[in-house]
């Protein structure tokens, strides 16, 4: 797997989103947006991209939580924080690739940088978006007791995540069963190194499944995405006309941002933003270009906000040449060892 793969991905999603928002844009007419956001009070927006930003830092708590558990902090003393807090934001830079898997991009920058194996930490990936998805389920469950009107539409998507997790947590929670399934892959032409890495990456994934830490996981994600919901709550009081409740604005943002993953589109594009412009128009009464202006406006202070700040982390962890050159962004024709493909391919068909 080359990284310059991981970037083309990315570059894919960004692809997408000009797709999507042009359509958004032709579908309400680029006149009715601007009335739209003509008077709008700027100040929510831009208190929605602080409570991003405090998100940020709760993940990243969760990205050393997981770190220290998997041996990483007493094998690699010369991770600083502020190198692993770059790391961390320059993965952000991969939330548009699809089910931000392009985020182990982590995983090979801490190999760069401190020598410590790509498939011991990639897994902690997964177990980031499983502890998202259960925060998301939790969340939208919380928000549908207040629009139990929408229960028979939403419930499906809901029991499919649940049904999801549930599984992938039974199959990696279990070392010896996520080993065998991997040095079954490893059989594969082409899939080799997937035998020869399976116990890092079985090891890894059982230690960040101890019941005990995926429940503080889960809860500094429902902490965290709590923070997103207020945020979109802010953005739609940005809007004269609109009212909404923090149960409604809960439901909105935690059950699309959900249908958002189950697609496994590159950053939930097109399914999250045509969803939550539909729900959005219809329980909070909004027209339908305030429920696209509103939707393009949250849509900027979460993943958009993060885009940015993983670009330029990426760009200043790439400042130093040795990192350039172990992580092969050099040339064409360098590559991530066999290890990269193995962990990616394996976590990717776990999620």
């Amino acid at each position: 797997m080359h990284v310059s793969r991981i970037l083309r991905h990315a570059l894919t999603g960004l692809a997408l989103a000009v797709v999507v928002y042009v359509t958004a844009v032709l579908w309400v007419d680029a006149t009715a947006l601007t009335d739209a956001l003509d008077g709008y009070t700027w100040r929510w927006f831009w208190l929605a991209l602080g409570l991003s930003a405090v998100n940020y830092l709760l993940r990243f708590a969760k990205w050393e939580l997981c770190l220290s558990w998997v041996g990483v902090r007493n094998d690699a003393p010369g991770l600083t924080r502020a190198r692993s807090f770059a790391i961390y934001l320059a993965g952000l830079s991969m939330s548009i690739t699809p089910g931000k898997l392009g985020e182990v991009l982590r995983s090979a920058l801490l190999r760069a940088t401190v020598g410590i194996s790509f498939a011991r930490t990639a897994p902690i990936v997964v177990i980031d978006r499983l502890s998202d998805v259960v925060a998301l389920v939790l969340l939208a469950l919380t928000g549908l007791a207040r629009v139990d009107t929408l229960a028979p539409a939403v419930m499906p998507g809901i029991v499919t995540a649940v049904a999801l997790v549930a599984g992938a947590m039974l199959m990696l929670g279990s070392a010896t069963a996520t080993e065998t399934l991997l040095r079954g892959l490893g059989r594969v032409p082409g899939l080799g190194a997937l035998k020869r890495r399976a116990a890092d990456v079985a090891h890894s994934s059982a230690t960040l499944l101890r019941p005990h830490r995926m429940l503080i996981l889960c809860a500094l994600s429902v902490l965290g995405w709590g923070l997103e919901c207020v945020g979109y709550l802010c953005v739609l009081h940005g809007f004269a006309l609109a009212r909404a409740t923090l149960e409604t604005a809960t439901f909105l943002w935690s059950s699309t941002t959900l249908l958002g993953a189950l697609s496994f589109l590159p950053g939930g594009l097109g399914a999250t933003e045509a969803s939550l412009a539909v729900l959005s128009a219809s329980l909070v009464a909004l027209t339908p270009p305030v429920a696209m202006a509103s939707t393009m406006l949250i849509r900027a202070a979460t993943l958009w906000f993060g885009e940015l700040v993983g670009a330029v982390a990426l760009a200043v962890v790439l400042r130093d040449p040795s990192v350039r050159a172990r992580t092969h962004m050099a040339g064409p024709r360098e590559s991530l060892p066999d290890e990269v493909a193995a962990t990616k391919s394996g976590v990717s068909g776990s999620a």
